[in-house]
């Protein structure tokens, strides 16, 4: 559509953009309501400095609940890249957006993790970092205590080297 206003012509463009998740296409342009909740945030932690993979890439999955249950749909989850020394420093948003995580390990059933306040896996709050470990059996009250976890997929730390 176009009009003239004021001796210059003005040009109005409409245009309309369809997002969507996954690979599949679709041919209608209604709108329609999603088929589960959209609430969860999913992250991986960022490595900080130089990483180099010591294999090939294997994640843990960990999802976060506010529900001493870790019923229903998580509030967010984290993959966890186990395919680095485990030293290596990773940056990771947390709530604070301030939080970096190192020293993975995976047990039978299992995966522990350390956690500080800062973005360089030292110092903060706790300047040792706080020890975080994660079963796939149950939900683990974390740090703070209204936080809960469960591993969603065990799989890097089966095919662990």
């Amino acid at each position: 559509m176009s009009m003239l206003l004021g001796g210059t012509l003005v040009v109005m463009v409409a245009c309309v953009v369809t997002a969507g998740c996954g690979a599949g296409t679709s041919t209608s342009s209604a709108p329609t309501a999603p088929s589960a909740p959209v609430s969860t945030l999913s992250s991986s932690p960022t490595p900080v400095g130089p990483a180099l993979p010591t294999g090939p890439a294997r994640y843990i999955t960990v999802g976060f609940w506010q529900d001493a249950t870790c019923s229903g749909t998580p509030n967010a989850t984290t993959e966890f890249p186990l395919h680095y020394d485990s030293a290596q420093c990773f940056s990771s948003p947390g709530r604070s957006g301030e939080n970096s995580v190192s020293q993975f390990s995976c047990g039978q059933d299992s995966f522990s993790y350390t956690q500080w306040t800062t973005l360089t896996c030292s110092g903060g709050q706790v300047p040792t970092g706080t020890r975080k470990n994660v079963t796939s059996d149950g939900c683990t009250q974390g740090v703070p205590p209204t936080q809960y976890a469960r591993i969603l997929d065990f799989s890097g730390c089966r095919s662990a080297p």
